[in-house]
């Protein structure tokens, strides 16, 4: 069965149409960029300002909180006054924040006998910790395209 021209013509119209829309959408979706997030963290309950704080953030659960698979960190040294650190440029998700007192400034979490820690540590909301780290889940902030700020105490 052959199509009337008047048939044809509107076929290939709606096409073109589509074809049109199609381009549209990708080079919009390939031109627009998506917004960034910044993270704030304020650290509070540090007990002295002796060496730095460490902070590593995570984007993956299964990469928390094993330091060398953060999604970036930071180290900072401690002011006088309150220690609050940006993280600037994040794409919006789900994160978890690890920290700890590197009060020797060794680059190492101190333990001590049967493991249990000699520097502070904590995680994004404040986390429970029974025997090991908490779960990405239960550290889990989600950052949008604006500020997110969080609060973490420090535990000895």
């Amino acid at each position: 069965m052959t199509a009337k021209p008047s048939e044809a013509v509107t076929m290939a119209c709606h096409g073109w149409i589509f074809g049109v829309v199609l381009c549209v959408s990708l080079w919009a979706e390939a031109v627009l960029p998506v917004e960034a997030g910044e993270l704030r963290v304020n650290v509070e309950g540090l007990r002295n300002s002796d060496g730095l704080v460490r902070l590593a953030l995570y984007n993956l659960p299964e990469s928390f909180p094993v330091s060398d698979k953060a999604y970036t960190f930071s180290n900072v040294p401690i002011p006088d006054k309150g220690l609050s650190v940006l993280f600037p440029d994040l794409p919006p998700g789900e994160y978890a924040l690890a920290l700890f007192h590197d009060e020797d400034g060794d680059n190492v979490f101190d333990k001590g006998f049967l493991g249990l820690p000699l520097e502070g540590f904590g995680f994004s909301n404040d986390a429970s910790v029974f025997f090991s780290a908490p779960s990405f889940s239960a550290a889990a902030v989600t950052v949008g395209e604006e500020l997110t700020t969080i609060t973490v105490h420090v535990r000895y």
